[in-house]
């Protein structure tokens, strides 16, 4: 911007000299024919300003003339190795969502496949608790049969004995008990 302005500064320095010197001429009374010579000088003065135009155009609009190519060309390999950028992001993204369905039956087959394994765990789980329950019912049966039969003997043995009593008791009379006496006291004497 700073070039740019010395570059205008010059231009219209240059522009006021030229007019000035016409003033000049033109005050001091010159007849036509110093008007052509006035003319010659006219344009050396111009191609003198315009090759110091064109020099200071080359020497200070080049080099910012080249810094704007070099941003922009910056600027435009940038914006290409964004758009590579965003294209290999929208391929990965394409190819994830390609993916995504593939995955979603793998999960859901695997899914599937647990929940048969847990089905079969859970059916010998039940299977094993069954025969467990089972079990413990058979023996808990064989043990309340063999109470039952161990009670039913008691009371059996039991009403043998009070059976066999009301017959001792029916067929004791004193004649029987003193001779029962006699012979328990006759086996006491014995064993001493």
């Amino acid at each position: 911007m700073q070039r740019l302005l010395v570059l205008l500064t010059f231009a219209a320095f240059s522009l006021f000299a030229q007019e000035h010197a016409q003033e000049h001429a033109a005050q001091a009374g010159q007849s036509h024919e110093t008007a052509g010579e006035n003319l010659t000088a006219k344009w050396v003065n111009f191609a003198i300003l315009a090759a110091g135009l064109g020099f200071l155009a080359v020497k200070f609009g080049g080099p910012a003339l080249k810094s704007q190519q070099k941003e922009i060309l910056d600027g435009l390999s940038e914006a290409a190795q964004r758009a590579e950028a965003a294209a290999a992001q929208a391929a990965e993204i394409d190819r994830k969502v390609a993916g995504l369905q593939g995955e979603v039956d793998k999960v859901r087959a695997k899914a599937e496949a647990e929940l048969a394994a847990e089905s079969v765990r859970i059916e010998a789980e039940t299977a094993q608790a069954i025969a467990k329950l089972a079990e413990t019912a058979r023996q808990e049966i064989a043990s309340a049969a063999k109470f039952a039969a161990h009670d039913l003997k008691a009371q059996a043995a039991q009403l043998a004995l009070q059976l066999a009593e009301q017959k001792i008791q029916a067929r004791m009379d004193s004649a029987a008990q003193g001779r029962l006496v006699d012979s328990f006291v006759t086996r006491l004497g014995e064993r001493q």
